[in-house]
């Protein structure tokens, strides 16, 4: 059977209850059959505290996973953040060398232009100095030939020349042509050898200009296998944390979905939270509709038994301090009473009293959970107000006790709903037209 078939049986079990509650009221049955309803109320009542405990506990272990799925969310959101910082610190990295290695191919481009040029000058000037030398001996050899022509012409030397000439003049025209001869050949071998000097000093130099460049060119696939040798590290390392961040979303991912079902049990354990919430206020309008049959109502003079002064008195004794206050908690919870602790002895054990004379109309001793309250009391003060004292570790008096203002009822302790040792305390007012409400208890009692 499901537990929503279970309160719906329980609902019509306690409008039954109900209903027999106003057939006793209309026969004016005693007090005692009335006290014996409200009793099976209160069972009823308590078996669903039970279980709104039992679901709240259960919520409470489901929001507490949520936070810690959700601090593990952030820190893997954190860890993705600092590994998309290091992967753009490292592609700025890798674009930088990418602008080096770029730059460095250019300038081994232009170098292996310019060796290429020098490369042409010295192929052209090898020619030059081969042509050079080619016309040079050409030269060399023509005078060895005109040498050895005359040698075997018979021509003698410069002085049978010479003296060949028939006069002066023809002295002097020989001597001339023979000097013009002798300077000219000369003159061409010395110019061409100081052109294949020439020629030879400049191809050294263009020869040490090639070799210097091909030392740059060298220096500069050096430097770019270092640089290349650097972007292949940082790619691998760029591939490392790209497995990293896959690992990580793999993990967001993942714990995404375990947050989303947390989510859906949280959202049903707050759905039925609710509802029984809402079946345990039906039960708490039926106990307060027992008041509104057997309470006193504003207007009423209370019996002088309670000796009722009209002004009540802060239930407990001692320096104290308020943990929660009326409506609500501070997470927005209902809370219809004020909490109090004390703050000079240990709150534990200690005693509290009543606010007002009056009787006791309800006291429940028995250690259960009792709507939350624990160990309580409930005491009517004859003129509308009813007063109620909660999660006592136990109590001193009994169902139809008269006490008296200031008398201590019971010691403070942490039975029901209760996450320490304190005293619940609230005001109850039912008024002449017979309906109850819970009010603000500071409207009635200040902390001294």
């Amino acid at each position: 059977m499901s537990l929503k078939t279970k309160m719906n049986n329980r609902l019509k079990s306690i409008l039954c209850l109900v209903v027999a509650l106003v057939c006793l009221v209309c026969s004016f049955a005693p007090v005692s059959v009335y006290a014996d309803v409200v009793g099976d109320l209160e069972d009823q009542r308590n078996e669903l505290d039970e279980e709104i405990k039992e679901n709240e506990e259960k919520l409470d272990q489901v929001e507490g996973e949520i936070n810690k799925n959700e601090s593990k969310l952030d820190k893997i959101k954190s860890e993705i953040s600092d590994i998309d910082d290091e992967l753009s610190e490292l592609e700025d990295k890798i674009d930088e060398l990418n602008g080096d290695i770029s730059s460095l191919n250019t300038d081994i481009e232009t170098l292996t232009a310019d060796i290429v040029a020098i490369d042409a000058l010295i192929a052209d000037i090898e020619a030059q100095i081969q042509d050079s030398e080619e016309l040079m001996a050409d030269t060399k050899e023509q005078l060895l030939n005109r040498l050895r022509e005359n040698y075997m012409a018979g021509g003698g030397s410069k002085l049978e020349i010479l003296f060949a000439a028939t006069d002066v003049t023809s002295f002097l025209e020989r001597q001339e042509l023979i000097a013009q001869m002798s300077n000219n050949d000369t003159a061409l071998i010395n110019e061409m050898a100081a052109k294949v000097g020439e020629l030879n000093s400049l191809q050294a130099q263009l020869g040490e200009q090639k070799t210097e460049l091909e030392s740059k060119k060298e220096d500069l696939k050096n430097d770019i296998q270092q640089l290349a040798d650097r972007q292949t590290d940082l790619e691998d390392t760029k591939s490392t944390q790209e497995d990293k961040k896959s690992e990580a979303m793999d993990k967001h991912e993942e714990l995404k979905g375990v947050i989303a079902e947390l989510d859906k049990d949280s959202e049903e354990y707050k759905a039925e939270i609710a509802r029984q919430k809402k079946e345990r206020d039906q039960i708490d309008k039926q106990i307060d509709e027992y008041i509104k049959q057997h309470g006193s109502s504003q207007g009423d003079t209370p019996d002088e038994d309670y000796n009722n002064d009209g002004k009540m008195l802060w239930p407990v004794p001692g320096s104290t301090r308020m943990t929660a206050g009326y409506p609500a908690y501070s997470n927005g919870d209902r809370h219809m009473g004020i909490d109090i602790v004390r703050t000079d002895v240990t709150t534990k054990g200690s005693p509290f009293r009543a606010a007002q004379g009056g009787k006791v109309i309800i006291a429940k001793n028995d250690g259960a959970w009792n709507y939350g309250f624990g160990n309580y009391c409930v005491i009517d003060h004859g003129d509308g107000k009813q007063t109620l004292y909660a999660h006592a570790q136990t109590l001193y008096v009994s169902v139809g006790d008269v006490v008296q203002k200031g008398e201590h009822i019971g010691a403070i302790g942490s039975t029901g709903n209760s996450t320490g040792p304190h005293l619940h305390f609230e005001v109850r007012i039912k008024k002449a037209n017979g309906d109850v409400s819970r009010v603000q208890p500071l409207d009635y009692v200040s902390k001294p």
